[in-house]
């Protein structure tokens, strides 16, 4: 990985609790692309479809449900999907339904100086297990 880019094309690699898998990072990424989803594709309430659930879809997850965003566990259609792919130590979480560029602008939010938006009170997001999103 470049220093400076956190993406590389549609995912991210790393070992599980280092950067960038980190709880905290993966919050803030989680946050970046629900605020990018909410104001460059104008989602009011952004919809992330999860394959399973574990430590890097639920850190991700927290953050983008503290920004106003769903999570559903492969049950519906979303606006993006997350997935996460281990190889010995090494781990992938792919992104998909966004673009490089988009990844870049989410690097963007991410990395800029203001702060993020966050959602509040019943704007928060929820997660959608065994049941339908309404």
């Amino acid at each position: 990985m470049q220093l400076g880019k956190l993406f590389e094309k549609n995912y991210l690699v790393g070992k599980l609790g280092l950067y960038p898998f980190t709880p905290e990072n993966l919050m803030r990424v989680g946050l970046a692309l629900c605020v990018y989803l909410k104001i460059h594709k104008d989602l009011g309430k952004p919809l992330m479809v999860i394959e399973d659930l574990n430590f890097l879809t639920l850190s991700l997850g927290v953050g983008f449900m503290a920004g106003g965003g769903d999570i559903s566990l492969g049950f519906l259609e979303g606006d993006i999907k997350v997935r996460s792919e281990h190889e010995g130590d090494r781990t992938r979480l792919i992104i998909e339904n966004l673009q490089e560029y988009e990844l870049k602008m989410v690097e963007s939010i991410l990395f800029s100086r203001y702060n993020m938006p966050r959602a509040e009170g019943e704007e928060v997001g929820r997660i959608w297990i065994q049941e339908k999103r309404h």
